[in-house]
């Protein structure tokens, strides 16, 4: 079993997203040992990145490396120690989720230059195989803009990874009620409204977009929950209630994060919020 987190640390290195997943699900399967040596998995999962980090000093590898470290193995790190603290899942993820974050607004800082040049070789390739596509003026003139929120698409990217490893990982502890289970405090709400003096500066309003995105995709993924436990009373049919709940994500995001955000704020559900484990 030890073998199988130095795989998925290799795996993060391809793909930050898929590793973050397969890693959550080797975690629940070996749940007893993580939440107690939680530390024991994080040593097996980073040798690979580690080394490759010392040894090759491309800017590519590094970042992938870094990625794999930051954005997965220390993530789930916090993600145990935290649960093994105080049992309480929604805090655990939270607690997981700021690592991410924090780490997505640094790399692209870190690595701007870099990445400016991977997303100029994306529209590159783009208007040599979809010209068309973009000589739409209105796509040209938001370009900059998201050229610009590189960042919070990084970070939403890989929270929707956390959202997937997460559930599978109550699914195979047979936790009932896994997305209900997604009611975080109020205080998360004073985060996102910390960050809103920022857009009435010039200087500091492309830093207000990627914080303000990256951070509301813990209230939609609140409203998220509340709605799927709505439907749930409503259908039976799980299905029924899956292609409603599609519906409602692609058509009405803005409206999810908006009922998670209030619902943090207005409700007795989050006094003492849910996800306790033993």
């Amino acid at each position: 079993m030890p073998i199988y987190p130095v795989i998925f640390g290799a795996l993060s290195l391809l793909s930050p997203f898929l590793g973050l997943i397969l890693y959550m699900l080797y975690v629940a399967k070996t749940a007893e040992l993580n939440l107690t040596k939680p530390l024991q998995a994080f040593i097996m999962f980073i040798p690979i990145p580690v080394l490759l980090l010392i040894f090759d000093p491309q800017t590519s590898t590094r970042l992938m490396c870094l990625d794999a470290i930051l954005a997965v193995g220390l993530p789930v790190l916090v993600f145990l120690m935290v649960l093994k603290h105080n049992h309480i899942l929604s805090n655990s993820f939270l607690a997981a989720f700021l690592v991410m974050f924090a780490w997505g607004m640094l790399r692209y800082y870190l690595f701007k230059t870099y990445q400016d040049q991977l997303f100029e070789q994306g529209m590159q390739v783009v208007k040599d195989k979809m010209p068309a596509l973009l000589n739409n003026d209105l796509l040209q003139q938001t370009l900059p803009f998201w050229k610009g929120i590189i960042p919070s698409i990084w970070v939403i990217s890989q929270a929707i990874a956390w959202l997937i490893g997460f559930l599978l990982f109550e699914g195979r502890l047979q936790i009932p009620n896994r997305i209900e289970n997604l009611r975080f405090p109020v205080y998360f709400n004073l985060l996102i409204i910390a960050v809103l003096p920022l857009y009435f500066f010039d200087q500091t309003k492309l830093l207000f977009y990627n914080l303000l995105l990256s951070l509301c995709i813990i209230p939609f993924f609140q409203g998220a929950g509340l709605v799927w436990q709505r439907l749930g009373m409503i259908f039976s049919n799980r299905i029924i209630s899956g292609l409603f709940m599609l519906i409602i994500v692609l058509y009405a995001n803005i409206l999810l994060v908006l009922l998670g955000f209030g619902n943090m704020w207005f409700t007795k559900r989050n006094i003492t919020p849910g996800g306790y484990t033993e």
